[in-house]
């Protein structure tokens, strides 16, 4: 089977690139990527979460 090399561009929803967090694998089969989250959606989606909880226990101890 003849190889083929391809460049690509991984980008993240919101923007950031991920090309320095891309990885190729090659193993059984077909060649595959393992792309790393997004440090800064990760870090958005933590905070949020954070957010969520302090607020939820706000609300609960306002209740009691």
């Amino acid at each position: 089977m003849p190889k083929i090399n391809i460049d690509v561009d991984i980008w993240c929803s919101c923007g950031n690139g991920l090309c320095s967090q891309t990885q190729v694998q090659y193993g059984r089969g077909d060649p595959g990527l393992i792309v790393e989250p997004c440090e800064k959606c990760l870090a958005d989606a933590r905070d949020a979460g954070f957010r969520e909880g302090y607020d939820s226990a706000l609300e609960e101890s306002d209740g009691r």
